[in-house]
């Protein structure tokens, strides 16, 4: 008898790991489809409200759709559970500034989970959407910077990504918290594990993350 034949017992073992891998996938596929959901719930609840005409809820939902799958298409060009942050940010911010010369990014490399690349590209998404609307990018000479840094924490460490507009319109506080200030909330909160802060300052809109991160 060869000595290569697999035993029953060894065969078993095998299917059952394979099995087990197996349910895995399909539990993390659940996991982040149940996540895509949920973000795509609130950006409909949001996108059609009742003051807002139908030809603009369209484009608004549209618009963060597109955003919504290219940020899971970054995801699945990296083949990795772990994303480099300055991947995210600069896919988001390309197409907003062809000549590389409106956008500044800077920071060091670092990684994050999935859930927390897709916060933080629709999060950007949301930001540029406004700046070139009403903010630094609706101007020739407006500029946006979006810098991060690393944070060390008492067990694990976060990323602190910082945006700040400069040479925009002045800015004025909104009445009211828009769609894209709660959005940018509650998906880090939700989806990342993290926080965000907007402040509406005279000279630019300013906006910090903060979320769970890995160097390297």
């Amino acid at each position: 008898m060869s000595n290569d034949a697999t035993s029953p017992l060894e065969t078993v073992m095998v299917l059952r790991d394979t099995a087990r891998a197996q349910r895995v996938v399909i539990e993390d596929l659940n996991h982040r489809m149940k996540n895509i959901l949920m973000v795509v719930q609130a950006m409909a609840r949001q996108s059609f409200r009742d003051d807002r005409p139908l030809d603009s809820s369209m484009d608004a939902f549209e618009s963060r759709l597109r955003a919504l799958a290219g940020a899971h298409d970054q995801l699945l060009a990296g083949g990795t559970r772990r994303v480099a942050i300055h991947r995210v940010v600069a896919s988001a911010v390309a197409p907003h500034d062809p000549g590389h010369s409106r956008l500044r990014i800077a920071g060091p490399p670092l990684t994050v989970d999935p859930e927390t690349a897709v916060a933080v590209a629709m999060a950007l998404h949301e930001l540029l959407t406004n700046a070139a609307k009403y903010g630094a990018l609706s101007t020739a000479s407006g500029t946006v910077a979006v810098i991060w840094s690393f944070v060390e924490g008492s067990t694990s460490g976060r990323v602190r990504l910082a945006w700040k507009e400069r040479g925009g319109p002045r800015v004025e506080p909104p009445v009211r918290r828009g769609f894209g200030t709660r959005f940018i909330e509650r998906t880090l909160a939700g989806e990342a594990h993290g926080e965000a802060a907007i402040r509406f300052e005279p000279d630019g809109v300013r906006a910090v993350f903060e979320a769970p991160a890995r160097v390297g």
